[in-house]
């Protein structure tokens, strides 16, 4: 016994160490607790839910549910849906090895978000962020094994991160044939850190988990779940004597684990406070990540430089809350007291009776006495009523205070009117967008928060799947199609003698020809340089991060707004596009990077970036075309033909009918002379037969 007495010494400081520092983080978060177990009453209105919606006897007033009207209010505005992972490249860069590595993780977190209700589980840390303050969750690596005789060990449970994984590494008859990656919730009093002044200070994480003797035995071996003390518990609280019945105790009977991870030393602890012969399990950095904590760092409500404990919501308005549950309570007593009570003599008892008696609407009601009430001025003169005037002047009174109160409780949450969905129909359109916009601004601040929150939480499972998943896993989640490094060197081994037997015309054997599918594959990364660049450079070379608006419900029209302006904008820029770079092919790495810098403004997807550089390098690829030369002559008018056509016939004839004019006056001429020719030959005839002239004495 002497030679293990220092190593049973050493476990023994071990635990006592870390039981220690779970006290002293416990004593820290004993005001914030009880603050919220405060908070969550108030939000459950335990008054009225132990006595079957009745107040109970030790509750005598009336409370305003101020704080169930504003985180019902807040959750939805701050969280609508489930984020949607997205995986880029860093730098954009052509290297397909990348760009095929970054879309098999962005599939893989897809798919790993859909595999179980991370919603739900976001939800919950939300509604903790509202009430107590904090959320968070823890993420777990769940590898599911397989033996040799195809009996498969069924699922972790939680808190049973890497369940035995060094044993079955160990072990040859098991094998890791299929892995999950989750995100448990983790309740707002689970969580533990050491005391720290803001997150970059704290040295470890812890969270407690309440394990069945069943899941003890199996996550630690039967002899150290032994020594865990059991004990009854309904949601993770120890009852009273009003303990559940025996089945129900029987179900709940569980044993307290502390699963702790301390960063200085790399190492994972699961400490018992009840066990402290030593720690149940170590394990030296079980995950690799390279912050080291499996949870980001938590949702927080308000905190300051001096601690990273949060401050409730509640706490900065509850004095005005506590004065609202006054109030209603004030304004119950009184709507009690608006009744008709009067008093009158007891001499006119049963006259006034009768007349008061149930049925006796519309009649007339003989009175013996009638003179003696007439003198005394009838009904009125015998009975005086209580004053009720002055409790309803009491209780506008009232009713104007919890208004302002309101108001008041909306200022110092920020919760606008828009918000709430109420308007004054006399403030103007911009008005009224001014202030929904100035009155959101803390919540969209949360809303920043939940984003960072969901995308940190994203990474880490992101940073587990590059690191641990192995390939068949990557292949089942994604249905990418890659070859394996074998796969391609045999298909690159075959290929030489199956081009030799084409050229000599020899018979191919069937099965031998690799099938086309496959051949288009030969040009694309391997799954091994796949899994390669996820391993060494899992984060580096990737932007993880959560789409902007992919928790926040959108707003349908601003969204139709938006997309009607960056349709107009992409096809103005694909005009002036379309003239320019087919003259000038080395613009359009220029046109490509405005219309993705607009894309991004617009959030568009990734896939669209990826069409647009597509369509541009297509278009830089292209030869310059040629100069355009002088326009071409405007296309003939048929009219104008018609008309030139008409004035050249017209101008034909009339070259025609002056053609036949002159001819005519030269036979004309000929004519005359031949004429006179012959007047001529005649006189000439008379004067030879008698030279006398005619006419002498």
């Amino acid at each position: 016994m002497l030679p293990t007495e220092p190593d049973n010494q050493e476990a023994v400081n071990l635990v006592t160490k870390w039981i220690d520092e779970i006290n002293l983080a416990e004593r820290e978060l004993q005001p914030w607790w009880k603050a919220g177990d405060v908070i969550v009453r108030r939000y459950k209105n335990e008054n009225r839910n132990r006595d079957g919606g009745r107040l109970s006897v030790n509750a005598n007033r009336r409370r305003f549910a101020v704080l169930w009207s504003n985180v019902q209010t807040l959750q939805p505005a701050i969280y609508a849906k489930q984020p949607k992972p997205m995986v880029d490249r860093r730098y954009r860069d052509e290297y397909p090895t990348g760009k095929v590595a970054s879309d098999v993780l962005e599939r893989a977190l897809g798919f790993s978000l859909d595999q179980y209700d991370f919603d739900g589980r976001l939800k919950l840390c939300v509604l903790d962020y509202l009430l107590p303050g904090r959320g968070q969750v823890w993420v777990r690596y769940i590898p599911h094994m397989k033996t040799l005789n195809a009996e498969q060990d069924p699922e972790l449970g939680e808190g049973e991160e890497d369940a035995d994984t060094d044993e079955v590494g160990e072990t040859a008859s098991e094998e890791v044939v299929y892995e999950e990656v989750q995100c448990d919730h983790v309740a707002w009093k689970d969580f533990l850190t050491n005391p720290s002044r803001e997150w970059s200070e704290v040295r470890w994480v812890g969270r407690r988990v309440y394990m069945t003797k069943e899941e003890l035995t199996k996550r630690f071996g039967a002899e150290k779940a032994k020594l865990v003390p059991i004990t009854t518990t309904s949601s993770g609280i120890t009852t009273g004597a009003d303990a559940a019945p025996d089945a129900q105790r029987q179900a709940n009977q569980t044993g307290e684990v502390y699963e702790i991870w301390d960063k200085p030393s790399k190492r994972a602890f699961w400490v018992c406070k009840g066990v402290t012969s030593g720690v149940l399990d170590e394990r030296e950095d079980p995950l690799g990540l390279r912050e080291f904590f499996p949870c980001p760092s938590p949702l927080n409500a308000t905190t300051a430089n001096d601690s990273t404990i949060p401050v409730a919501d509640y706490v900065q308005y509850q004095d005005q809350a506590e004065e609202l549950d006054d109030l209603t309570g004030r304004i119950g007593k009184l709507q009690e007291a608006l009744r008709m009570v009067g008093v009158y003599a007891g001499e006119a008892n049963r006259e006034l009776q009768l007349v008061f008696s149930p049925g006796n609407e519309n009649k007339l009601i003989p009175i013996d006495t009638y003179d003696i009430w007439k003198d005394k001025g009838g009904v009125k003169g015998l009975i005086d009523w209580v004053p009720v005037d002055m409790v309803i002047q009491v209780l506008k009174g009232c009713f104007e205070t919890r208004a302002q109160i309101l108001n008041d409780i909306y200022q110092i949450t920020g919760l606008s009117d828009i918000i709430r969905g109420e308007s004054n129909p006399n403030e103007t359109a911009t008005a009224q967008r001014l202030k929904g916009q100035w009155g959101s601004l803390r919540v969209r601040d949360r809303q920043r928060e939940l984003q960072r929150f969901a995308r940190d939480a994203i990474r880490l499972k992101a940073e587990i799947i590059a690191e641990h998943f192995s390939i068949e896993t990557l292949k089942a989640m994604t249905n990418v199609k890659l070859l394996t490094a074998q796969e391609k060197a045999q298909i690159e081994q075959i290929m030489p003698m199956i081009e030799q037997a084409k050229a000599q015309q020899l018979p191919i054997p069937p099965g031998i020809e690799p099938a086309p599918e496959m051949l288009e594959l030969m040009s694309k990364p391997t799954w091994e340089d796949v899994q390669a660049l996820l391993k060494n450079d899992a984060l580096r070379s990737f932007r993880i991060d959560v789409e902007t608006d992919s928790t926040v419900e959108p707003d349908e029209n601003a969204a139709k707004a938006a997309f009607t302006e960056f349709t107009g904008a992409v096809v103005g820029l694909m005009t002036a596009a379309a003239g320019i770079v087919p003259t000038a092919p080395y613009t359009a790495p220029l046109f490509a990077e405005i219309l993705k810098q607009g894309a991004r403004t617009f959030n568009v997807s990734r896939q669209m970036e990826d069409v647009i550089d597509k369509v541009f390098e297509t278009a830089e690829a292209q030869p310059p075309a040629a100069p355009p030369g002088p326009p071409p002559p405007p296309p003939p008018d048929e009219t104008a033909i018609a008309v030139e056509q008409m004035k050249s016939q017209t101008a034909q004839m009339q070259a025609q009918i002056e053609q036949q004019r002159t001819q005519m006056e030269g036979q004309l001429g000929q004519a005359e002379l031949q004429l006179k020719g012959q007047e001529l030959q005649v006189k000439a005839a008379a004067l030879a037969r008698d030279p006398t002239p005619q006419g002498s004495a």
